[in-house]
């Protein structure tokens, strides 16, 4: 391996980890949540598809849907999700937001707005065009390699 590709990516992913950190703490206090990873991913699954099954939502997450329904349970015991029966299908289980979720995600629209706002907005627009392309190329060349 290329020793200056390495530094170059590591140089670039500590800047970056820096960078959300500094952001997670500046915005934590805002988002009001007390999630643990997997229950954020579970919520951004639901958020994004609107309604899914546990199943449908266990092999997006490659996990069990035991795994599944134990997140799902605490989520919906705190108002973010709620479930239902399939009425279609009565052994499948539906999720989807409630209140509380969908709070979650409209706290989330506030903070990514602002930090548009106060930091990329500082970005000439050239900078942000590249960033934005360069970010993308990047996402593809990591789904083609890994799906």
């Amino acid at each position: 391996m290329d020793e200056r590709l390495y530094q170059t990516v590591k140089e670039i992913n500590e800047a970056e980890y820096t960078a959300n950190m500094l952001l997670l703490q500046e915005y934590n206090e805002l988002l009001q949540a007390d999630l643990t990873s997997k229950q954020a991913v579970v919520l951004e699954h639901i958020h994004k598809h609107k309604r899914l099954t546990v199943k449908e939502l266990a092999d997006l997450m490659l996990i069990t849907s035991s795994a599944v329904s134990q997140l799902i349970g605490k989520l919906d015991k705190e108002g973010y999700l709620k479930r239902e029966i399939n009425p279609n299908n009565r052994r499948e289980i539906l999720v989807e937001l409630d209140q509380a979720g969908w709070d979650y995600f409209e706290r989330q629209q506030k903070v990514e707005k602002s930090i548009a706002e106060r930091f990329y907005s500082k970005l000439d627009p050239e900078e942000l065009s590249a960033l934005r392309k360069i970010t993308f190329k990047l996402q593809k060349i990591i789904e083609a390699e890994l799906r």
